[in-house]
């Protein structure tokens, strides 16, 4: 493995799930038109990244830039410098889909990205991580440069690979957790505490492959309102039960730990690096 200033490398991306995507993937009705959960948690996640001196790679669903609010909120992120990739047009589970409709998903968003923040998208992360070999096939075609959602088994090594033959595509795999039951990531270890996400990135670590270090959305933003919750689940999906300030700490003792161990890039660093 590279090592960078002697030490494994990791990229920070953050998948950008409003209220609205976590709603509608719970089968909630979403009212309004504005989302809170969205606007507080990029507005706090480029304060949060601006304070650490990090860049990352923001994954947008192309829907969102139709909301003048939203584009503008993503237009800054790219001014401050933060990277750009795809998490579908309208967050659908992409193996659910038909082809026509799957590639609707994949094509649709990079081409709005690049119209509205005039910059490529290179990534692509499956909503819910739910991906097939045909979908990867339709995300090479559509000029993508790297994959994020896929996790380490037997037939997917932990190291960064290209999964289909002959193609450029490149798969960042996301960080295995096993035999430890549940992904370490901070909307999971915000849940589980910190106990569980320091053993788990201590693992991790112990298996010297790079590391995909994935924000959301709730683990920055502020609490959603109670006239906005759907009951005790959407108060828990969205992490409305703890305070953002608790969240934010949080968030930063985790990152202090991914310091101390990984050089932290960019992803298209990251690839320029590993000639990838």
């Amino acid at each position: 493995m590279v090592l960078l200033n002697g030490m494994q490398p990791a990229v920070i991306h953050v998948d950008l799930d409003g209220a609205a995507e976590i709603y509608e993937m719970h089968g909630w009705r979403h009212e309004g038109a504005d989302d809170p959960l969205f606007d507080s948690g990029l507005r706090h996640a480029l304060d949060f990244f601006d304070a650490a001196g990090i860049r990352a790679t923001l994954f947008v669903i192309g829907r969102q830039l139709d909301d003048p609010a939203k584009r503008e909120l993503l237009q800054e992120a790219v001014r401050r410098g933060h990277e750009i990739a795809s998490h579908t047009m309208t967050h659908r589970r992409l193996t659910s889909l038909g082809a026509d409709e799957q590639r609707r998903e994949l094509f649709e968003s990079r081409e709005r990205i690049g119209a509205a923040l005039g910059v490529e998208a290179d990534g692509f992360r499956a909503p819910g991580f739910h991906i097939d070999r045909k979908a990867l096939e339709t995300i090479a075609e559509a000029g993508y440069r790297y994959d994020s959602s896929l996790f380490p088994n037997e037939g997917v090594p932990a190291s960064p690979h290209r999964p289909l033959a002959g193609k450029s595509l490149v798969e960042l795999s996301m960080p295995g957790c096993a035999p430890l039951p549940f992904p370490f990531h901070p909307c999971f270890s915000l849940v589980l505490g910190m106990t569980y996400y320091g053993l788990a990135l201590r693992r991790f670590r112990a298996r010297e492959v790079p590391l995909v270090f994935l924000f959301h959305l709730t683990d920055f933003a502020d609490s959603l309102p109670a006239s906005r919750l759907k009951g005790w689940g959407s108060r828990f999906y969205t992490l409305s039960y703890l305070s953002g300030a608790h969240k934010r700490n949080r968030c930063l003792r985790m990152l202090n730990a991914v310091r101390q161990s990984f050089h932290i890039v960019t992803t298209r660093e990251f690839l320029e690096t590993y000639k990838l």
